[in-house]
């Protein structure tokens, strides 16, 4: 499509034809959600949690969800067999089910890559329990059953090569990158939701129905959804099949400690960076392109345990994952305090000095006392926004919880050395 300026897009609501559509597109899910009521109950009792809302919007070119409801393109939706209907509703709700707008903090400068990666590990699923995935739907066969955060790392790589289509819309929060519908042949997006005229002037339609809420309060509250309709089902005498083995690693908290440990700090990175207004000059692409502005330096302390339990692979592997995690964000201040009885080394890293594990030596070896590091902290004039201290937890540490975030990663076969702060188990295998 050539380039158009600001002025030549107009903006114009749904039309009649647009609101029947809409009511025909509607039926058609309701019915469908209460289908999988019976045939995967499951999935149909999480389907009971969304709110089903069909727009005729140049945002929402195909479905996406907010995690209370799935906007919908009732044109979208009715050129779809029963079949495929089915297969992208449970498309929507595993992506609710599975984080995978959590999941994607310290990405979004990838978002088609986490695109890609996490609709081949919902469609993994969905192919493993009978659903029909569409033709040219993203599926990486060699690497199915495959967690998105492994399969993005492969197509980062350049080991996966990025194919196929997304079965729904993901947004597209980063500057200069487009979504994943494409725009049809004929000037129009294909959906009956931006249309060209001879001159090239292009009519985007806006529906008033169209307001998604996003919020990781909405995400969290997912795991209670996914626990509640599990043990629903148990109490039926109802087979989970393929997804019992995914659900038990995520109520028993056996997700590998490195993406734990991501979605304990990604958080703390809403401080400093923030999504300004969008540019309404590229709505024509359906796309919102916010800019972004850094609000401040991120301060982040790792305490290394150095009494002789702690081994220098397991430090540099731990150090390593936090510095990638830092780094995808920018500006950042990492220092690393190395203690025993006391402090024998406290080194600052960041960009400019950034943090090499073949040149890393672990010092000291032995007792271990843990006050010494938050002593020293005291002194300094700014808290950290979080102290991560890896050890074993055989140790005194202070009795007064400090004003500042702690996440004890605890190696295996050890111990939380306090009752407060939150903890990590950090597996040596």
């Amino acid at each position: 499509m050539s380039e158009i300026n600001e002025k030549s897009v107009s903006f114009t609501p749904p039309s009649d034809e647009d609101e029947g559509a809409k009511l025909v597109s509607l039926e058609h899910w309701t019915n469908d959600r209460m289908k999988l009521l019976g045939w995967r109950p499951f999935i149909g009792t999480l389907a009971m949690n969304l709110e089903l809302i069909p727009v005729v919007d140049h945002r929402c070119a195909t479905a996406s969800t907010d995690g209370k409801r799935i906007f919908f393109n009732p044109h979208f939706l009715n050129s779809l067999s029963e079949d495929e209907r089915l297969t992208i509703l449970a498309h929507e709700i595993w992506h609710c089910g599975l984080s995978h707008f959590m999941r994607e903090h310290g990405r979004m400068e990838d978002h088609k890559m986490w695109n890609h990666a996490i609709d081949h590990e919902v469609n993994s699923l969905l192919e493993d329990d009978g659903f029909k995935i569409p033709e040219g739907a993203i599926l990486y066969q060699p690497y199915k059953g495959e967690s998105a955060e492994t399969v993005f790392d492969l197509i980062k790589k350049g080991t996966i090569e990025m194919r196929g289509e997304c079965l729904d819309d993901h947004g597209s929060p980063v500057p200069g990158e487009d979504g994943d519908s494409e725009a049809g042949n004929d000037g129009t997006d294909g959906w009956s939701t931006v249309e060209e005229d001879a001159e090239g002037n292009l009519t985007a339609k806006v529906d008033s129905d169209f307001r998604p809420r996003r919020s990781d309060d909405v995400w969290k509250e997912w795991k209670n959804k996914m626990m509640a309709a599990a043990q629903q089902c148990s109490n039926r005498g109802i087979d989970l099949g393929n997804y019992k083995t995914h659900l038990d690693g995520l109520f028993e908290s056996k997700m590998h400690w490195k993406e734990i440990l991501r979605q304990f700090l990604t958080p703390m990175f809403n401080s400093v960076r923030k999504w300004l207004p969008p540019n309404r000059r590229h709505v024509y692409k359906k796309m919102y392109l916010p800019s972004i502005r850094k609000e401040k330096q991120l301060n982040i302390v790792i305490a290394i345990d150095t009494s002789g339990s702690t081994t220098g692979e397991i430090v540099k592997t731990f150090v390593s994952e936090v510095y990638g995690i830092l780094n995808s964000f920018g500006g950042y201040q990492l220092r690393l305090i190395q203690c025993d009885w006391n402090i024998n080394e406290d080194v600052i890293y960041d960009m400019d000095n950034p943090f090499i594990p073949e040149k890393f030596q672990l010092l000291g070896g032995g007792g271990t006392d843990f006050c010494p590091v938050f002593d020293l902290i005291s002194e300094d004039d700014e808290a950290p926004e979080v102290v991560l201290y890896l050890t074993d937890g055989f140790g005194g540490a202070p009795k007064n919880e400090p004003h500042y975030p702690v996440i004890w990663g605890v190696i295996e076969g050890g111990v939380k050395p306090a009752k407060w702060g939150e903890s990590i188990d950090i597996m040596l295998g």
